[in-house]
């Protein structure tokens, strides 16, 4: 579910085709997970911002290599 949530973060920020929104989400998504790592009593589990970081650039990867392939498909 933190992949697919994080994925779908990703193709957001992608599709505004700013690169500023694009960071200010990575940064928010790192911000986020060291605002709860902080509050929490349980120890941080490091795993989940690596699923989470990884889930948002497959997102990212995903919207551009769909673009490519849609400018392809009209050539």
């Amino acid at each position: 579910m933190l992949f697919l949530t994080a994925s779908l973060l990703g193709l957001a920020a992608g599709m505004m085709r700013s690169a500023f929104a694009v960071a200010i989400v990575a940064v928010l998504l790192v911000g986020a997970f060291a605002f709860a790592t902080v509050l929490s009593n349980a120890p941080a589990i490091w795993a989940n911002l690596l699923v989470a970081v990884l889930g948002y650039n497959c997102g990212l990867i995903c919207l551009v290599s769909a673009l490519v392939f849609e400018r392809r498909k009209e050539a």
